[in-house]
C-alpha cells in the first residue's frame, strides 16, 4: 500500500473516532436532559399537589373558623334564653309566660323548636308551644344528667326526636337549683339542627364535601355531605377526636370517613367552652381534579420534550459532517447577538421598570423610556454623565423624606455580600413617587453596572393605609381593654364590699360591650366592603312604612322625645335591602341623639327629590339641634374610627357613619352632610326610586 494511503487511513480513523466521541457526548447529553426533564416534571407535580393541599387546608381553616363562630353565637344565644327563663322561673314560678315571650320575640322560634321547663319529677310542665297534659321526660339524658349534681352547667345533647315538638332537636339544658339548694327541675331549649345545616349549605365544599358539628362523644349533632344532611352518626374512631384528646384543639388531617368511607381532607376546630367540635372537609378526588389535569398536561409536555430531544440528538448526530465553517458559525453568533440585543431593547422599551446602564468607564450608556417617564426626564439627556454626576442629578430630584444615597453607596453594599440590596427613594414628580432602586454589577466587556428602578408608590400607599388602620383599631380596642384588665386585677387581688364590687363589674361589662360593638361594626364594615353588596337582598320597600316602623321601635334616651316623623302622603318605593337600610337609619338616629345631649327635637323626614334625570330619587333627612361640626370635622366624619367629639364623654366606635356610607353606596345612593358648629347637623341619604 502506498505511504500516502496509510496516512489518509490514519487521518480517517482519527476523524471517525472523534466523530464517535462527539456522537456519544451528544447522546449522553440528551439522556441527561431527558432525566432532568422528568425529574423536574415529577418535582412540579409534587409541588402542585402540595400547593393544592395547602390551599384547600387554608380554605377549610377559614370555613371552620366561620362555622365555629356561628356555633358559638348560636349556643350562647340559646344559653342566654335558658338563663333568662331560669331566672324568671325562680322569681315567679309557673306564672312565667313562655308563649308570650315567643310572641314578643324574646324567644327566637326560627332557631329554637321549643323552650320549656321540666319539673323535679321529670314532667314537662311549661312550654312556649301549646301542650295538653304534663309529659314525662324523666328518662331523657338531658334531664337525668342534672338530677344528681349542679356542676354540669350547660348540657348539649345528641339529636333526639322531641316528644313535645315532634321535631328532631338538639337539647340544651341547665339545672334549676332552688334557693335551699334542692333540685327544682331543668330549663330546656330545643335547637333545630336544620338551622346549622342551612348555614352549612352556603359553604362551597363541592358535591361530596362535608360540614358537621360533632360532640366529643363522637356523635354528630349535624352532618351535611353535599345536599344530604343527617343527625346522630357515630364517629368514635375519627382521627380528630384522638387529636383533641391529645390537646390538639385545631388542625387538618386526611382520612377515609369512618361513616361513608370517602377519603377527604378534613379541618376541625374544638368549640371553646363546649364539648363540641366543628369540622369541614373536601373530597380528595374532587379537590385534586384540577391538579390531575395539570399533572396530565405536564406529563404530555415531558413526553413531547423527550421526543424532541431524541429527535434533536439524532439530527445533530446525523449532520456532524455538515457543520458549517468557522466563518458561518461566527456569522450565526453575530446574528444571535444582534437578535438578543434587539430583544433586550424591546424588553427595556416595554418594561414598566426603569433601567440605566453604564459602560466600563462608568458613564451612562443607556436610559430606558420607563425611567425617563418616572423622573419626568423630558428632553434632557443623561447619556455620557459619569456615575457621580448622575447620582447628584437624581439626588436633586428626590425629597428629603427618602433621598438617594448615590451609586457608590449601593455598590459598596453589593460588594459587601448583599447582592439584593435595594433602597427606596421619593421623587418629586406627579405628586410624589416612591421608587425602589437596585444595582447589578456586570463583568461584560461593554457594561459595568445596571441601575434598575421600580415604581412602588401603590404598594407604599397601601402599606401606609394598613399601618394607620391597624394602629387606630388597636388604639380603640386598647382603651376599653385596659379598663377591663385594670378593674379585673382589682377584683382578683382586693377585698371589696358588695357595692364597690358591683360598680367595678358594671364598668367591666360596659367596656366589654364597647369592645364587642367595635368588633361587630368592624365585621359589618369588612363584610360590606368585601362582598360589595353580593349578600344584599333587594326588594320593593315603602320608605314611609320603613320609617314608621323604625320610629315605633326606636328607644330614645331617658327624658328625650321620640323622633319627629315628616313624610309625603304619596308612598315612595325603592329597591333596597330593608334590613341594611334600617341599620343605616338607626345609626344616623343614634348619632343625632348622642350629639345633641342638651336636647332639642330630632326630625326624620322622607320626601321625593326633583326629577334630575332618567330616574327619580328619594331623600331621607335626619336633623338634630346638637353640637354640630366644623368644616374639617364634616369632611372626615365617614373615616374609620373618626369621632367629632374628642372629649370621650360621648360613647361610640367611630365606625357608624362609615357603615352608613357603604350601605348608601351599595344602594346606588349618595350621602350628604350639612352642619354648623353649635347649631346642629343634617344627614341626608338619597336612593333611586
Amino acid at each position: 500500500m502506498p505511504e500516502n494511503s496509510t496516512s489518509d487511513s490514519a487521518v480517517d480513523g482519527s476523524t471517525f473516532t472523534s466523530q464517535r466521541r462527539i456522537s456519544l457526548l451528544i447522546w449522553l447529553a440528551a439522556g441527561v436532559l431527558i432525566l432532568l426533564t422528568w425529574w423536574h416534571v415529577a418535582a412540579l407535580v409534587a409541588q402542585g399537589r402540595q400547593r393544592e393541599l395547602n390551599s384547600a387546608e387554608e380554605d377549610l381553616g377559614n370555613l371552620t373558623r366561620l362555622t365555629q363562630e356561628h356555633a358559638i353565637r348560636t349556643f350562647r344565644s340559646a344559653d342566654q334564653v335558658i338563663r333568662f327563663v331560669q331566672s324568671r322561673y325562680l322569681e315567679i314560678g309557673k306564672q312565667i309566660d313562655l308563649q308570650g315571650m315567643s310572641a314578643s320575640g324574646v324567644i327566637d322560634t326560627t332557631i329554637f323548636n321549643q323552650v320549656g321547663i321540666i319539673d323535679a319529677k321529670g314532667l314537662y310542665i311549661l312550654s312556649n308551644l301549646p301542650t295538653t297534659n304534663p309529659m314525662d321526660l324523666s328518662d331523657r339524658e338531658h334531664f337525668k344528667v342534672h338530677v344528681a349534681s349542679d356542676q354540669v352547667g350547660l348540657f348539649v345533647s345528641q339529636p333526639v326526636l322531641g316528644r313535645a315538638s315532634g321535631k328532631w332537636s338538639i337539647q340544651m339544658t341547665r339545672r334549676i337549683t332552688l334557693p335551699n339548694g334542692d333540685f327544682g327541675g331543668v330549663v330546656v331549649v330545643s335547637i333545630d339542627p336544620g338551622y346549622f345545616s342551612s348555614f352549612y349549605s352556603a359553604l362551597k365544599l363541592g358535591s361530596n364535601g362535608l360540614a358537621a358539628l360533632y360532640g366529643l362523644d363522637g356523635v354528630s349533632r349535624v352532618r351535611k355531605v353535599g345536599a344530604k344532611e343527617g343527625y346522630g352518626y357515630n364517629a368514635h374512631d375519627a382521627d380528630m377526636l384522638k387529636r383533641i384528646g391529645n390537646g390538639q384543639l385545631a388542625g387538618a388531617y386526611t382520612q377515609p370517613s369512618v361513616i361513608d368511607g370517602v377519603e377527604r381532607l378534613y379541618y376541625y376546630r374544638k368549640v371553646p367552652d363546649y364539648n363540641l367540635v366543628v369540622v369541614a372537609g373536601f373530597e380528595m378526588q374532587e379537590m385534586l381534579a384540577n391538579h390531575h389535569q395539570a399533572r396530565n398536561a405536564l406529563l404530555l409536555q415531558a413526553t413531547v420534550m423527550t421526543l424532541l430531544v431524541l429527535a434533536l440528538a439524532g439530527a445533530i448526530a446525523r449532520h456532524l459532517q455538515r457543520i458549517r465553517s468557522e466563518m458561518a458559525a461566527r456569522q450565526r453568533a453575530q446574528l444571535q447577538v444582534e437578535d438578543h440585543t434587539q430583544q433586550l431593547s424591546a424588553i427595556f422599551t416595554m418594561s414598566p421598570d426603569g433601567f440605566v446602564s453604564f459602560d466600563q468607564t462608568r458613564h451612562v450608556k443607556y436610559v430606558s423610556p420607563a425611567f425617563a417617564d418616572m423622573t419626568a426626564l423630558g428632553a434632557e439627556r443623561l447619556e455620557g454623565l459619569n456615575e457621580q454626576d448622575f447620582s447628584n442629578w437624581l439626588a436633586r430630584r428626590c425629597t428629603t423624606v427618602a433621598p438617594f444615597t448615590g451609586i457608590a453607596a449601593l455598590r459598596a453594599k453589593v460588594m459587601d455580600g448583599k447582592p439584593d440590596t435595594r433602597e427606596l427613594i421619593q421623587v418629586s414628580r406627579d405628586g410624589k413617587r416612591m421608587l425602589q432602586v437596585g444595582l447589578r454589577c456586570s463583568e461584560s466587556s461593554t457594561v459595568s453596572q445596571i441601575l434598575y428602578f421600580r415604581d412602588v408608590t401603590p404598594e407604599f400607599e397601601v402599606d401606609q393605609m394598613k399601618s394607620e388602620f391597624l394602629a387606630t383599631a388597636a388604639h380603640e380596642l386598647r382603651t376599653p381593654m385596659q379598663s377591663i384588665l385594670g378593674f379585673s386585677e382589682v377584683l382578683l387581688h382586693q377585698e371589696l364590699d358588695a357595692s364597690a364590687r358591683q360598680e367595678l363589674l358594671t364598668i367591666i361589662y360596659q367596656e366589654s360591650g364597647q369592645i364587642a360593638k367595635i368588633l361587630d361594626e368592624l365585621l359589618d364594615l369588612a363584610r360590606i366592603e368585601a362582598r360589595r353588596g353580593k349578600d344584599f337582598r333587594f326588594t320593593r320597600v315603602c320608605l314611609q312604612d320603613l320609617a314608621s316602623e323604625l320610629v315605633r321601635s326606636f328607644m330614645p334616651p331617658s327624658g328625650r322625645t321620640a323622633p319627629e316623623l315628616q313624610m309625603d302622603e304619596v308612598p315612595l318605593y325603592v329597591m333596597a335591602d330593608a334590613g341594611k337600610l334600617r341599620q343605616a337609619l338607626l345609626n344616623v338616629l343614634s348619632n343625632a341623639y348622642k350629639y345633641s345631649p342638651a336636647g332639642g327635637a330630632v326630625v326624620l323626614q322622607i320626601k321625593s327629590g326633583d326629577e334630575t334625570g332618567p330616574s327619580q330619587r328619594a331623600w331621607i333627612h335626619v336633623t338634630d339641634h346638637g353640637i354640630g361640626m366644623t368644616q374639617e370635622q364634616r369632611a372626615r366624619v365617614c373615616e374609620r374610627f373618626y369621632r367629632a367629639d374628642t372629649s370621650g364623654k360621648i360613647p361610640g366606635t367611630g365606625l357608624g357613619m362609615r357603615i352608613v356610607q357603604e350601605i348608601c353606596e351599595m344602594h346606588g345612593g349618595e350621602l350628604a352632610i350639612s352642619s354648623n358648629l353649635g347649631l346642629g347637623t343634617r344627614v341626608s341619604l338619597s336612593i333611586p326610586c
